[in-house]
This record gives C-alpha cells, sequence and structure tokens, in this order.
C-alpha cells in the first residue's frame, strides 16, 4: 500500500474499533504508520484490540457510549486533550437488532438508530474543531449493502439505519467540502462477526 500512497504521521479515530470491520480498519492505519484510536462500549475488549495492534506502532484505546451525545462530548474531549488535531475519522460503531414484525420491540429500534445514525453525525459535528485543523481530513461513514437494497433479514432498524447513513453522507459531504473534509460512505457485505451472528 505504502507504494500508492503514504499515510505516516496521521492521526485516525476509529469508533467501534475493538472487533470486526473496525478492527481491521483500524489495524490498517496502525501497521501504516497512523496513530490511531480505538473505542468500545467494552472497557477490556477496546485495551486487548489496542495492546495486539501496539505491536505494529501506535493503538490507544477508549472506552465510550456513542448512543448518548454526553458520551460523544466525553470521548472527543478525551481526544482534544491529546491531539490539535485529526486527519481520518471513521464512524463505524454499529448495532443490529432482529425480530419478526409483529414482535420488534421500540427498544430495538431506537438503540440501533441512536448508535448507527444519531452518533455518526453528532461525532461528526463534535469533531469538526480537530478535522478542520488538518490540512485535508476524511470521514468514512460504514454503510451496509443493506441500506441499499431489501435484506433478507428481519432487521428493520438497521436497514432503515444504514440507508439514512448512506443519504446523511452525501449531505455531509456536500457541507464539508468547503472545510476541505471529504466524506465518503462504504457499504460492506455481511460477513461472520459478533455483532451479525444474531442474524446469520
Amino acid at each position: 500500500m505504502k507504494n500508492l500512497f503514504d499515510i505516516s504521521g496521521k492521526v485516525a479515530v476509529v469508533t467501534g474499533g475493538s472487533r470486526g470491520i473496525g478492527a481491521m480498519i483500524a489495524r490498517g492505519f496502525v501497521e501504516n504508520g497512523v496513530k490511531t484510536y480505538i473505542c468500545s462500549r467494552h472497557t477490556d475488549q477496546a485495551e486487548q484490540t489496542a495492546a495486539a495492534l501496539s505491536e505494529y506502532g501506535t493503538c490507544i484505546a477508549f472506552q465510550a457510549d456513542l448512543s448518548i451525545v454526553e458520551g460523544i462530548e466525553k470521548f472527543v474531549s478525551e481526544i482534544a486533550s491529546r491531539e490539535e488535531k485529526i486527519d481520518v475519522l471513521v464512524n463505524n460503531a454499529g448495532a443490529v437488532w432482529a425480530a419478526p414484525i409483529d414482535e420488534f420491540p421500540e427498544s430495538g429500534w431506537d438503540k440501533v438508530m441512536d448508535i448507527n445514525v444519531k452518533s455518526v453525525f453528532f461525532l461528526t459535528q463534535k469533531f469538526l474543531p480537530l478535522l478542520r485543523a488538518s490540512d485535508m481530513a476524511r470521514i468514512i461513514n460504514i454503510a451496509s449493502v443493506d441500506g441499499q437494497s431489501v435484506p433478507g433479514f428481519e432487521t428493520y432498524s438497521y436497514s432503515a439505519s444504514k440507508a439514512a447513513v448512506i443519504h446523511m453522507t452525501r449531505v455531509l459531504a456536500k457541507r464539508l467540502a468547503q472545510d476541505n473534509i471529504l466524506v465518503n460512505a462504504i457499504a460492506p457485505g455481511a460477513f461472520p462477526s459478533d455483532m451479525t451472528k444474531v442474524v446469520l
């Protein structure tokens, strides 16, 4: 990858970076010289992943509850106390809930929407001062193919949330381009993980 571009010396934040796609993304950054911050709701898991990735470079873990704005503000404040800027924000933290339509609970709807949609917007908003301090910052939102097509599982809030992330990415990209912040989304397919085992 270094033959294509060099990202050494950059600073990245990967939410939900303790497992699954987030941990894979974090490892790619760390192995290529990026100081990488990860967070998870579970302190032990985040610290274990950070310790493993620190064999390849610099990875620092935080516990964070990104489902509420207070948790987001606390996490951003912790990063801001350590860094003058961040170059990459990966909004990866996510949740899924599966239940038959007649039984789907409000709690399952709200949990997924809070993590998958609300946190993407407010993390972006709260990190803007640090992102604007970078020469050319990047935001990468992790969406899903379920936001582009009808899923095979009864994961109503999940597919709706990922469709929202895809469109919100377009809206953010238009607005933040004037601040030299490039916003994109990727839409992975299903693969085995702790999150997807509930439906796979």
